[in-house]
């Protein structure tokens, strides 16, 4: 008999708009590829929607929350994975009075009190991410007990959740990355131009477009006044006062591949955050070289130089964008070592956890 398990989110994963819900659809591939049945119990109802279409035509059951007779009747279900902290606060009572015989799995994304944390330390006065820090807190090491298994996104915050709940009941899946053109196609360094920056209105990301703006490209401009920074995502509308004809924002782009492809490198200047950065594994899809800080870098094992280069001044960092901008020798260097940046990021890891599962 199949093994079946039943994915719960407010939304189905938005997997071209950002790196957490593109995890979140390669791991339900991987259950369909081990021949589980898999369902996603959902908030959303716009059966019209491109994301409603991807999943059921890859054979995922989408259930809304409110058809209690169709989730009572997945009742010998396997396993029920929540995604997230909001997910498993809000809907772990209810699927577990329904689905009372099914494991409960709990997917942390990332330590979100770990982000609180953080941020509160870079401005201790906003009153809202005090909230926030206790509210996940609560969470993340008093309601995560009641979970058999809880995924963590790296080895490091396995190691820190490992504190609040027993070692045993925690595995790590992280963000699945794999090459997405050869590299004899990619282009060469001198036809490149501009800086990539990718992100979504996630707060660590408007940061660090306001670092990047008023810490780093002042200083590289200096220098190099022709460098242009392109900014893609939805982030327009957080953004105030930044104007500058060498600072474009794009917005969304549904396929990022030819901007991967043709800019020089991408920076990821993230001063706070967790997890780890969706953005900076698409870099090494495409052997594109990145620039990044400890936080950008966490969680991946990067060695600075041979990996990615990373600091965290906002001199040191404007120094290295101007370096790696016009030295080919160090960009082919970064270039090559992608593929090695990207092996703890492999389909095949992931195969072999949800194996062990």
């Amino acid at each position: 008999m199949k093994k079946s398990i039943v994915f719960v989110s407010k939304s189905l994963p938005t997997f071209d708009k950002d790196s957490g819900a593109n995890r979140l659809k390669e791991i339900i591939e991987e259950f369909l590829n081990a021949n589980f049945e898999c369902y996603f119990l959902t908030n959303e109802n716009d059966s019209s929607s491109k994301y409603w279409n991807y999943f059921s035509e890859i054979g995922v059951t989408i259930v809304n929350i409110s058809e209690v007779e169709k989730i009572q009747s997945l009742e010998n279900v396997n396993y029920v994975w929540f995604n997230g902290p909001n997910s498993f606060k809000k809907n772990l009572n209810f699927v577990s009075q329904h689905l009372p015989k099914s494991k409960i799995i709990y997917d942390m994304v990332d330590v979100h009190f770990l982000r609180y944390k953080r941020s509160l330390l870079l401005n201790p006065f906003k009153i809202s991410d005090y909230k926030r820090y206790f509210k996940y807190k609560k969470i993340e090491t008093k309601l995560i007990k009641k979970a058999s298994i809880v995924v963590a996104i790296s080895e490091k915050e396995k190691e820190l959740i490992s504190k609040y709940v027993s070692p045993e009941k925690v595995i790590t899946i992280s963000n699945i990355h794999y090459p997405k053109v050869s590299k004899a196609e990619i282009t060469t360094f001198n036809q490149r131009q501009n800086i990539l920056f990718i992100g979504s209105k996630h707060t660590p990301n408007i940061d660090a477009i306001y670092f990047l703006y008023n810490e780093v490209m002042p200083k590289v401009w200096k220098t190099n006044k022709d460098i242009k920074v392109q900014i893609i995502g939805d982030v327009a509308e957080e953004i105030k006062g930044i104007s500058h004809p060498m600072f474009e924002f794009i917005g969304y782009v549904p396929n990022v591949a030819s901007y991967f492809l043709n800019s020089k490198l991408m920076v990821a200047p993230l001063r706070y955050g967790a997890g780890v950065k969706g953005k900076i594994g698409q870099a090494f899809e495409y052997y594109l070289p990145v620039i990044t800080t400890d936080i950008g870098a966490e969680g991946m094992n990067l060695t600075n130089n041979h990996h990615a280069m990373i600091t965290n001044d906002s001199s040191e960092f404007a120094a290295k964008i101007i370096e790696l901008y016009q030295n080919e020798e160090l960009w082919q260097k970064l270039s090559n070592a992608s593929e090695d940046s990207l092996k703890p990021f492999s389909k095949e890891h992931l195969r072999n956890v949800i194996q062990s599962i």
